[in-house]
């Protein structure tokens, strides 16, 4: 069997649209990618990795940089700001998820995903968390490192829930300009509300319902327990500390 080519993979693209759409079944759309040439289950791939992309859904299976791009380049010439934002959202759970199974660093794709969120601007609006106490194995081999999930570091999903709430934590209403000035404006962490070990792999982020923004001291507490303390939680610690 071939290598899969770019003329593959913009065939498979076609054929994820039309299986997308409902215009064709998923068995008809990957019996024309195995008459072409494709190995059914690469064709399977890249089909799937399309309705990820349109949905802005964790993709666990893996792209390389040329379908990558042309993917995001279709959805955006077909569906706008809003199609790419979900396709960038999609491709960034990705590159997470996957450095942090395989251990590996995702240079190319990761130039590309820079490149698309150009596109968006959102450059200005992306808001980075530091690291809050947790107890873990980052990566095996690698001494052990703070850090955040892969949702909690998601960019585009990030600043769509910001766009949303503003900068004031959701728990002690702290405002980071109001007690800082201009070096506070825009700070904020953001956290995610959904037990990670929850998380199916088919899970789908949406940043208005699963995100919220935090303090950084607030962000440190709720992540003191596992699995997490909820909001409600905290604040109602916050009024009664002494209980």
């Amino acid at each position: 069997m071939a290598e899969i080519t770019n003329e593959h993979i913009v065939q498979a693209y076609k054929i994820a649209v039309k299986v997308f759409d409902k215009s064709i079944s998923l068995k008809e759309g990957l019996d024309i990618l195995v008459n072409e040439g494709m190995k059914r289950s690469s064709a399977s791939d890249y089909v799937y990795n399309y309705g990820c992309m349109r949905k802005g859904k964790l993709m666990t299976r893996n792209a390389n940089a040329f379908s990558t791009e042309y993917y995001l380049s279709k959805i955006y010439e077909n569906h706008g700001d809003n199609g790419l934002q979900k396709a960038l959202i999609s491709l960034s759970l990705h590159l997470d998820y996957y450095e942090q199974v395989s251990g590996a660093r995702v240079v190319q794709r990761r130039k590309i995903y820079d490149k698309y969120l150009k596109i968006l601007n959102h450059d200005s609006k992306i808001i980075y968390p530091d690291d809050v106490e947790a107890n873990e194995k980052f990566l095996e081999g690698k001494s052990k490192k703070v850090s955040v999930n892969i949702f909690e570091r998601n960019s585009i999903a990030r600043a769509k829930c910001i766009e949303h709430f503003g900068c004031k934590c959701q728990v002690c209403e702290f405002d980071f300009s109001n007690r800082y000035g201009k070096i506070g404006a825009g700070f904020i962490h953001v956290h995610h509300l959904v037990d990670i070990s929850t998380i199916g792999k088919e899970y789908e982020l949406d940043p208005i319902t699963d995100l919220i923004p935090v303090c950084p001291n607030c962000h440190a507490m709720l992540h003191k327990k596992k699995p997490s303390i909820t909001i409600e939680e905290l604040k109602n610690i916050t009024k009664n500390p002494l209980d």
